[in-house]
């Protein structure tokens, strides 16, 4: 478990949680909420080795608790997220409560982390709320959400509501960057999502990065007229018409939104604020019509959700977007 990241963007939460040690003003149980890819679980380790390191200068990372909390093998905590079906089990709690209804192995305090806490089933969060009445005072729990709102309101006033800030651009290109991933890549993950995490196995994907490619080709395509975009569609693209997954779909499409959108802010010198840097962005279009063009683009958006016929769907976009 690395707190790099975390220590640098969620510097009002370190706070938070280091003053609760040092002013001794810990509560039972801590509800993290923000955005996906806000380090909320993260957190919630660097939470549990502060409880738990054996040093003054908490959390060291260097003593016996701190490198088990690192390397996810502590006997003392404990970690649920959703099951199978997405939802987090009554069964899941059941054995939450059994397991710290038995005498630890090892005196001190315990941990539990629960992942998605607004995906419990009424049961569960039923389950739950009674095992938070009969929990000792050396046991502290965790839950995660990436929507407060769906949260039920009995598990929200047990809590101390805990709030993260969304994770900068800037940031999230970096840590990319940092590992070795080219910087245009490293600005195309930074917009398919805010979780550093999914952005390394977007990478991974041999589908997402056909589907950049794909997408710079068309645009280039589409301004510089060396080959229709309906061929480039049809010769490179042919693999995106097979797929059922929607969720290359929506990529795609956000992604041809995005190189559009590089146009506009290479027109207006807002350079930083561009994707693919590596595009010829230098085309011979008024703002006003790029911003149309944006426009046609997302309304495939919201066509994809339904069963279409995504060739015939992609030809007729691209056939309004080369009028």
């Amino acid at each position: 478990m690395d707190f790099s990241t975390l220590l640098r963007t969620q510097t009002k939460v370190i706070k938070l949680l280091n003053n609760s040690i040092l002013k001794n003003r810990l509560v039972g149980v801590y509800l993290f909420e923000g955005a996906k890819g806000t380090q909320k679980i993260e957190a919630a380790y660097y939470f549990a080795s502060l409880l738990m390191c054996e040093k003054e200068n908490k959390p060291c990372g260097e003593c016996l608790s701190c490198r088990r909390i690192k390397e996810g093998k502590h006997p003392r905590i404990f970690f649920i997220e959703p099951a199978s079906k997405g939802n987090i089990l009554k069964s899941q709690i059941d054995e939450l409560e059994h397991e710290f209804s038995l005498v630890s192995l090892e005196e001190g305090i315990r941990v539990f982390i629960i992942k998605d806490i607004d995906k419990a089933t009424l049961e569960a969060s039923n389950r739950l709320l009674k095992f938070l009445e009969e929990t000792s005072s050396t046991t502290y729990g965790i839950l995660t959400t990436e929507n407060l709102q769906s949260v039920i309101n009995t598990i929200k006033s047990r809590s101390q509501i805990v709030s993260f800030a969304k994770v900068p651009r800037d940031v999230i290109i970096e840590e990319y960057t940092k590992r070795g991933i080219k910087e245009e890549l490293s600005r195309v993950l930074s917009i398919l999502t805010n979780d550093i995490n999914e952005g390394l196995i977007y990478e991974k994907d041999e589908k997402i990065i056909a589907i950049i490619e794909l997408v710079k080709a068309i645009d280039e395509a589409i301004w510089w007229k060396e080959k229709e975009p309906i061929l480039v569609l049809n010769e490179t693209g042919k693999f995106l018409m097979n797929e059922k997954d929607k969720m290359y779909h929506n990529i795609f499409i956000d992604l041809m939104a995005t190189i559009i959108n590089d146009h506009i802010y290479y027109k207006l010198n807002q350079r930083n604020e561009i994707t693919f840097i590596d595009a010829d962005l230098d085309v011979n279009c008024e703002v006003k019509e790029l911003f149309a063009l944006v426009e046609k683009v997302l309304v495939y958006k919201q066509k994809i959700k339904y069963n279409v016929n995504v060739e015939l769907m992609y030809i007729q976009m691209l056939i309004e977007m080369t009028r």
